[in-house]
C-alpha cells in the first residue's frame, strides 16, 4: 500500500448534511480552502427533517438561494386543533383553527421542504467554487491536535487520517442510538473508528493537515467521541413514527397543520407539496415501549387510525417513513482544544422533531460559527487572544440556545403524550419560541451593551432592537429607485458587519447635518476609514447603511457623504446603501420605524454582525461607540 498523501486545508468539516453544508456556504468564493468529508455515498436522497422557520429562510436569502428554496417550499398558513369530544362520545372533533402566524415577524413563520432538497440547494451553491471540495464515502479514522501551536494563526495543528469507505456504513432510518464510545489516549492525541473496520478493499488513507476541524456528523458523531465530549440528558419514554405519504382520507383538515389529540396521544400532521402530508405518530405498546427497530409501517399506521377516528386514513403512496425514540441531550462542550475543534448541530444536541427545530437549529449553529471562522481565517482578527475570544462565543452563544430548546422540548413533547387543558395556550407560546424571538446572546466581544449598563432586563418574546438579539426583518425601499426589499435579503453572507444608521427625517436640516457629520467621520476618520472604505480590497469589512424616513424626493442621494454611496472605477456609484421607510408603489408601506419602535426624530445606530444579530445599539451620532465596538473585536 502506498504511503498516505498529505493535503493542507484551512478548514475540515466532518459531515455533509444541513449543518456541514450551511457552514461551508460561508466560505464560497474566498481564498479559504475547505474540505468536507462524509461517509455517505452521496447526498441525502429523501426524507429526514422538513420544516424551515423564518430565520432559516433568511439565512438562505443571505446565501443567495432563498428564491430557489421558496419556489419548492410549501407555506403553512393555518393550524387546526382537534380534541376528544366533550359530550363523552368517541372520536375527535375540531376545536378551533388559528393562524400559523407570529405578528412580530411580519412574514410567514414556517415553510416545508424536505432535507434532501435543502441540501441540494446548499450543495449546488458551493460546487462552482474551487476552494471547497466534498468527498463522499470518506471517513476520518484518527485525529491529532498539536496543542503547542494552537495559538499561532498560520499553523495547521489538526492532523486527520481519512479512509475511503467501500463497506456498507448505512444505518437504519430513525435509529438515534449512539455507537461505541471511543476515548482520548492522552490530552490531545485521539484514535477511534466508530464502528468502521477497514478492509483490503479500502483505499489508502489521506493525511489532512487543517487549521480547524468542525464535526457536523450527526447524533452518532465520530468527532464528539474523539474530543471526549459527553452528551448530558435523558432518553425519553416516547416512541414515534414519522411518515411522508399521499393520504386517502375523509379527514376535513388534511391540508392544514393539525394537532390531533386523543387519549392515546397527539398526532402532528403537516401538509407538504406534491399532495403529501407528514405525520408524527405516537406509538404505544401497553406498559412496555417497543424498540423503534421492531416497529412496522402497519403498526405505525394502526396507531394513527386509532387517534384520527372516526375519520379514515388510508395510504395512497409513501415516499419515506421511520421510527425513533427521543433523546433530549446537550454536549458539555461545543468547542475544544483552544477553539481548534468544534461540534455543530445534532453532533452536540439532540431532541424530538416535533417542534421542527432539528435542521433549523443545526443550520443556525453553523451560521453562528461560520462568520467567526471566516473572519479568523481571513486574518481580520489582529491578535491570538482576540481570535480565541471571538471563537469562544460560539459555545457561549449556542449552548444556552440548545439548553433552552431541550427545556422547551420536554414540555412540548408532553403535549403529544397526553391531553392538556392548556394545550391551546402552550401551542401559541410554542409558535413564538420556535421562531427564535427569545434568543439573546450574552455580552461578549461581539455583543456590547450600552456604556454604563452591565446587563439588560429579561428578554421578551418580541422583535426588538436589543444587543444580542437578531435584527428584526423589515421592509423598506431603495432611495435610488423606490424598489422595495426586506432588509435581510440585502444582508448577504459576505462576512461583513453593517453599521446601520436610522437617521430619521433627513429632510430636516438638523437630522441632515447629523447624518453628514457621521458620514464624514466614518469615511474620513483615521480609526474607522480602513475598515469602512479600504483601498485594497473589493468588499470592506464594515458596510455603512442608512435608513431614513424622509420623503424620497426631498433627499439627494449623491449629495450625501461618499461612505453612503461609494464610488468604484469598475461599477460606478453604489446605489444600494440608502433606504427610505416610505410608501412603495406596489407593496405598501413597511413602517420600519414603527415596527422597530424607533423615534423618527431621535433615530439610532445599530451595529449588525455578519450573522444578522445585533452587536450594539447606539445613539445615532455615537461614532465613538462604533469605534469601541470594533476595537473590542480587535478587527482590521
Amino acid at each position: 500500500m502506498s504511503p498516505p498523501a498529505s493535503t493542507k486545508v484551512d478548514l475540515l468539516i466532518v459531515g455533509a448534511g444541513p449543518a456541514g453544508l450551511a457552514l461551508a456556504n460561508w466560505f464560497r468564493g474566498t481564498n479559504i480552502k475547505v474540505l468536507i468529508v462524509d461517509k455517505k455515498p452521496g447526498p441525502t436522497p429523501r426524507g429526514q427533517a422538513e420544516g424551515l422557520k423564518s430565520t432559516t429562510n433568511e439565512i438562505f436569502d443571505s446565501y443567495g438561494i432563498g428564491p430557489q428554496v421558496t419556489a419548492e417550499s410549501w407555506r403553512l398558513e393555518e393550524i387546526a386543533c382537534w380534541g376528544t369530544r366533550k359530550d363523552g362520545g368517541e372520536g375527535i372533533v375540531r376545536e378551533q383553527v388559528i393562524p400559523d402566524r407570529v405578528a412580530e415577524l411580519g412574514k410567514p413563520r414556517e415553510t416545508m421542504l424536505q432535507q434532501s432538497r435543502v441540501e441540494h440547494h446548499m450543495l449546488h451553491n458551493i460546487l462552482s467554487h474551487d476552494n471547497i471540495e466534498i468527498r463522499y464515502s470518506t471517513t476520518p479514522i484518527s485525529v491529532d491536535v498539536d496543542t503547542s501551536c494552537v495559538h499561532e494563526a498560520d499553523t495547521f495543528p489538526v492532523s486527520v487520517s481519512l479512509e475511503k469507505v467501500t463497506t456498507n456504513t448505512n444505518t437504519t432510518n430513525g435509529d438515534t442510538t449512539n455507537g461505541t464510545n471511543c476515548h482520548a489516549t492522552n490530552g490531545h492525541h485521539i484514535n477511534g473508528q466508530n464502528g468502521h473496520q477497514p478492509n483490503e478493499h479500502d483505499a489508502p488513507s489521506d493525511m489532512i493537515s487543517a487549521k480547524y476541524i468542525v464535526g457536523c456528523d450527526g447524533a452518532r458523531s465520530w468527532l464528539r467521541k474523539q474530543l471526549d465530549v459527553s452528551l448530558e440528558g435523558d432518553l425519553t419514554d416516547s416512541v414515534f413514527g414519522v411518515v411522508d405519504m399521499v393520504p386517502k382520507s375523509n379527514f376535513p383538515d388534511i391540508r392544514r397543520v393539525c394537532y390531533l389529540r386523543a387519549a392515546s396521544g397527539t398526532i402532528l400532521l403537516v401538509p407538504r407539496s406534491n399532495k403529501e402530508v407528514r405525520m408524527y405518530i405516537p406509538v404505544e405498546s401497553g406498559t412496555a415501549l417497543p424498540d423503534p427497530k421492531d416497529l412496522t409501517f402497519d403498526r405505525v399506521m394502526d396507531a394513527a387510525r386509532k387517534i384520527i377516528a372516526p375519520y379514515t386514513m388510508e395510504v395512497g403512496s409513501v415516499s419515506w417513513w421511520s421510527a425513533y425514540r427521543v433523546r433530549q441531550r446537550v454536549g458539555n462542550h461545543f468547542s475544544r482544544l483552544n477553539e481548534r475543534a468544534f461540534l455543530v448541530g445534532d453532533a452536540v444536541h439532540t431532541h424530538s422533531p416535533k417542534a421542527g427545530q432539528g435542521m433549523n437549529t443545526s443550520i443556525q449553529d453553523a451560521y453562528n460559527l461560520g462568520w467567526k471562522l471566516r473572519l479568523t481565517l481571513k486574518g481580520k482578527v489582529r491578535s491570538s487572544g482576540a481570535r480565541q475570544d471571538l471563537l469562544r462565543t460560539y459555545e457561549s452563544e449556542r449552548r444556552p440556545v440548545a439548553l433552552d430548546l431541550i427545556a422547551f422540548d420536554k414540555g412540548f413533547l408532553k403535549l403529544f403524550a397526553a391531553p392538556s387543558s392548556q394545550f391551546d395556550t402552550e401551542i401559541l407560546q410554542a409558535l413564538k419560541f420556535t421562531t427564535g424571538l427569545s434568543i439573546r446572546y450574552p455580552p461578549s466581544c461581539a455583543v456590547q451593551l450600552p456604556k454604563g449598563i452591565e446587563q439588560l432586563g429579561p428578554s421578551l418574546l418580541k422583535a426588538d432592537l436589543v444587543p444580542g438579539k437578531r435584527l428584526p426583518d423589515f421592509r423598506v425601499v431603495y432611495q435610488a429607485d423606490g424598489v422595495p426589499t426586506w432588509m435581510h435579503k440585502r444582508l448577504s453572507a459576505t462576512g461583513q458587519f453593517r453599521v446601520m444608521i436610522f437617521a430619521g427625517d433627513i429632510s430636516d436640516s438638523t437630522a441632515s447635518k447629523r447624518l453628514h457629520d457621521v458620514g464624514k467621520y466614518l469615511g474620513e476618520g483615521k480609526s474607522l476609514k480602513h475598515v469602512v472604505m479600504p483601498q485594497s480590497e473589493q468588499e470592506p469589512l464594515v458596510e455603512v447603511l442608512v435608513v431614513h424616513c424622509a420623503e424620497r424626493d426631498l433627499v439627494d442621494l449623491l449629495a450625501l457623504p461618499e461612505v453612503y454611496r461609494p464610488w468604484s472605477d469598475e461599477s460606478g456609484y453604489d446605489f444600494w446603501r440608502v433606504f427610505g421607510d416610505v410608501e412603495s408603489v406596489h407593496d405598501g408601506h413597511g413602517k420600519a420605524y414603527e415596527r422597530l419602535e424607533i423615534d423618527r426624530q431621535v433615530g439610532c445606530t445599530v451595529v449588525v454582525r455578519p450573522d444578522g444579530y445585533i452587536g450594539a445599539v447606539l445613539e445615532v451620532d455615537d461614532v465613538e461607540g462604533v469605534e469601541r465596538y470594533f476595537e473590542g473585536m480587535n478587527v482590521s
